[in-house]
């Protein structure tokens, strides 16, 4: 079997129902299923979340693995680093579990990959009554583009137009890069050593992740003119603090730091890994 094109990785924590129409809107991808591969990302979930991955598994043509790890805080950082080490194409692009995917956002990924760049997106924001009214079926055959209110149109378009500027100006932070929606190639992310698992908490990984990429000579494009995700509603994390003022994570952005990070993606680690669908299950110690 040829080796996939792009690597689709999926954090999630702990919000089951939400992995599980994030995993339908890839099943329903327009491209073909050697073109990409699933890994889900855990941060230590304790309910079903496993379940729900391998039921997803079953289901699908294309490949799909696994991993996590003991939970011991909000490690948003690890669980990418640990998703990147276990895919194997040379593209990847990092989707949330709270996101829904339109049906052509792989396709499209794929036909605007260019080399020295990172894609970096955002998401129309759904409100609580239509996260939850949105179910398989929805998912399936509805209307992505009724979902989003004219208020966040006019977001999106404004901000749109605002990270085309971005981009041409060559800004080292700009457009923001969002971890939920982020595509680049691997060997940029093995460049900078990926992201830096100190930051642990809510907030600004992907911030120190896009300086370093910017200091190793990557520059940013945004993904918003031709595509977009849509943020199902729920709950903050806990460790969530209005961009992370006050917080450790703040600290060490302030902080003069190299384009490699230390604490990243190379490096041996308590990760559980299984490739679902087959017989491989390997459990690394630290």
């Amino acid at each position: 079997m040829p080796s996939p094109e792009i690597a689709v990785i999926i954090s999630t924590f702990q919000r089951p129902q939400h992995l599980r129409r994030s995993l339908e809107s890839l099943a329903m991808q327009r491209c073909g299923a050697n073109d990409f591969e699933v890994v889900v990302t855990d941060d230590g979930s304790r309910d079903e979340t496993e379940q729900v991955v391998a039921q997803f598994a079953e289901q699908v043509d294309f490949p799909v693995a696994y991993t996590t790890h003991p939970h011991d805080g909000f490690q948003l950082a690890k669980c990418r680093n640990e998703g990147v080490s276990v895919a194997r194409a040379p593209y990847i692009l990092f989707l949330d579990g709270d996101l829904v995917a339109p049906p052509d956002f792989v396709a499209q990924h794929l036909n605007h990959r260019r080399r020295g760049f990172a894609m970096v997106g955002d998401s129309i924001w759904l409100n609580q009554q239509l996260s939850e009214s949105i179910d398989i079926n929805e998912i399936r055959f509805g209307d992505f583009r009724a979902w989003a209110t004219e208020q966040e149109e006019r977001r999106m378009r404004w901000k749109s137009l605002r990270a085309e500027i971005y981009s041409r100006l060559g800004l080292p932070d700009r457009p923001r890069m969002k971890g939920g929606n982020i595509a680049l190639w691997r060997d940029d992310y093995e460049t900078v050593n990926g992201y830096d698992q100190d930051f642990v908490g809510w907030g600004l990984e992907d911030s120190d992740l896009q300086r370093r990429l910017y200091q190793a000579g990557v520059r940013f494009r945004s993904s918003m003119r031709w595509t977009r995700t849509h943020h199902l509603w729920h709950a903050r994390d806990p460790s969530y603090v209005a961009r992370a003022s006050g917080t450790d994570n703040e600290k060490l952005m302030r902080a003069n730091r190299p384009s490699r990070c230390s604490n990243g993606l190379a490096q041996r680690d308590d990760m559980i890994f299984r490739r679902l669908g087959g017989a491989q299950t390997l459990k690394r110690a630290a």
